[in-house]
């Protein structure tokens, strides 16, 4: 399903851009955008502009991603937020540089500065990954020699 606003300034620009699709476990897909262009050579491709993003799973727990821009791919829907991206599931929220998310892998992988908090834990990192099945998450740094940073109450 999709809903768009053409505006007047490009033809090459989409103003309030939403996409829904649901998979075959039931989960449901959302994104939106205040605005969108087509990446030029690849017709589905998209940049979008103040993107916000739900998953909501079959369980209806939801998993809400912001950020300022996002690569969206159209076929796949994999989209690749950049830009003070944000992710919050429950009480859990992710602050970081990039967001991959990859329906193929049922994977979403968090890079570059990665700070994680929840009620009692604050944890700094170069990347964590979300398994979209199970909902487990790793976090860890690229080198290895570097140490994950946790503070918490205990």
């Amino acid at each position: 399903k999709i809903e768009i606003n053409v505006g007047n300034e490009s033809e090459n620009t989409i103003e309030q851009l939403k996409y829904v699709s649901e998979d075959l476990f039931g989960n449901t897909y959302i994104i939106t955008a205040n605005s969108a262009s087509f990446k030029k050579d690849e017709k589905d491709q998209l940049e979008l502009y103040e993107v916000n993003a739900k998953i909501i799973q079959d369980n209806n727990d939801v998993i809400y991603i912001y950020s300022g821009v996002a690569d969206y791919n159209r076929v796949n829907n994999n989209t690749i937020f950049k830009e003070k991206v944000n992710i919050k599931y429950k009480s859990h929220e992710l602050d970081s540089n990039v967001v991959k998310l990859d329906f193929s892998k049922n994977l979403i992988e968090i890079k570059e500065n990665v700070y994680y908090i929840n009620k009692t834990t604050k944890i700094y990192a170069d990347k964590a990954e979300i398994n979209l099945l199970d909902k487990k998450m790793k976090i860890s740094m690229i080198n290895e020699k570097d140490k994950v940073k946790i503070t918490g109450k205990y």
